[in-house]
């Protein structure tokens, strides 16, 4: 590995993650396009189908994660993870564009792309840190998520006006290619400071996180925040195509473009806020008013798309948008630190214990959540599957919170 100052090798990190999640961006739009469209009547089905089967292979390979990195070396794992998605879409879009069966290869294709987000979901928070100077988990994820709310507002535009122009598959095959420069750059530039070493093989990995689950009851307020939000809140993120083609949005694909586009200028404010409200209320407790947050303009999504906005409504879809991706995306970073810091606090514990835990926990919920709002699409209506979400994540945050001031009370805690 090459060496270089601090300061640009953070950036030159920041730079490759965002220009790999703007394929990130293209590729979802490419293939949720491709499912959508060529599903004869039932996009929201098959789409929540091919990202059922992806998040169920991602939960198989989460756990496993951290006995891998502990034999091979974090950042190399992640390296070649990455190289992994790289030529596994680059593939799969080949394939998209030269055949009439694009719902079924990509059907095909979920699984292996399942895995390997798996194995990056648990990495991602751990390689960033490295490539950070003195920095917690939470503060260098919120930076990574905001210059990754610019590649992603990049990637929805420009991604979804091409394959509006061309095919889904320029987007699968714009995944792949905008994947390599972050695997090359982990594979050849030293980190500012070596990851935590994980802890040797300690038994079979679901054993270990089902047993953490239930001595640790921090990681357990963090598991279920993450449950309910891949339940309630992510869904309407990853189904954004099929759930404007029911409410006969077209052009579809640069119209989901823009709206994603809003969700990841919304990510752009994240280390803005993260710093504030952690500060002030804690991890958890700044999460619950996030998901809050998110209901109140998913709420707002329900009753713009029952109005009559032809006109405007796209503009207003995209503004909503910001407003759900800054407090998504907040959650998120205060989930992942809150996550590592339950374990590694604890007597033999370490924070690839706790971040694979709620990985591993969520992409397993995840593939209900999908399924649930897939189906709920095609039966009833968007605006309608938008508002149960958002009702259900208002209730969630409520009741965590009613529980955790109980504890503060018992506990004598004043916070």
């Amino acid at each position: 590995m090459v060496k270089s100052g601090a300061r640009s090798t953070s950036v030159g990190y920041l730079v490759v993650g965002g220009i790999a999640v703007a394929g990130t961006i293209a590729g979802t739009l490419g293939a949720t396009a491709a499912t959508t469209l060529g599903a004869s009547g039932n996009g929201g089905l098959i789409t929540a189908v091919f990202l059922a089967l992806l998040l169920v292979c991602a939960g198989i390979a989460a756990p496993w994660t951290e006995r891998l990195a502990a034999r091979r070396g974090p950042l190399k794992v992640f390296a070649w993870a990455q190289a992994g998605v790289a030529v596994s879409w680059i593939i799969t879009g080949i394939i998209v564009a030269t055949t009439d069966e694009q719902v079924a290869v990509l059907l095909i294709a979920a699984p292996v792309f399942g895995l390997l987000s798996g194995i990056t979901a648990v990495l991602t928070p751990i390689v960033t840190r490295t490539y950070f100077d003195k920095t917690s988990i939470a503060a260098s994820m919120s930076w990574r998520s905001a210059v990754s709310g610019l590649a992603a507002v990049a990637g929805a535009i420009i991604g979804g006006s091409i394959i509006s122009a061309t095919d889904p598959a320029a987007g699968v095959i714009a995944n792949g290619l905008l994947t390599i420069p972050l695997a090359v750059f982990v594979m050849r530039v030293a980190p500012l400071r070596e990851p935590n070493p994980p802890r040797e093989d300690r038994g079979q990995p679901m054993r270990r996180i089902l047993g953490s689950l239930r001595t640790n009851a921090r990681l357990r307020e963090v598991v279920i925040l993450v449950v309910a939000t891949t339940l309630f809140i992510v869904p309407m993120i990853s189904l954004i195509v099929p759930i404007l083609n029911s409410v006969d949005h077209a052009p579809l694909p640069s119209g989901a473009g823009l709206v994603l586009a809003g969700i990841g200028a919304g990510r752009v404010v994240t280390p803005l806020v993260v710093g504030r409200v952690e500060r002030r209320w804690g991890a958890i407790q700044a999460s619950l008013w996030a998901l809050v947050g998110a209901g109140v303009f998913m709420f707002a999504f329900s009753l713009s798309a029952l109005l009559p906005l032809s006109t405007s409504d796209l503009v207003a879809w995209t503004l909503i948008g910001f407003g759900l991706g800054a407090c998504r995306f907040t959650y998120r970073s205060l989930m992942i630190g809150a996550a590592a810091a339950a374990c590694s606090s604890e007597p033999g514990g370490d924070e690839m214990e706790g971040l694979a835990a709620a990985t591993t926990i969520g992409v397993f919920a995840a593939p209900i959540g999908v399924l649930a709002w897939g189906v709920m699409i095609d039966v009833t209506s968007s605006p309608v599957t938008v508002a149960v979400g958002a009702t259900g994540i208002v209730l969630v945050a409520a009741f965590m919170g009613l529980a955790l001031r109980k504890e503060s009370a018992l506990s004598g805690d004043p916070t």
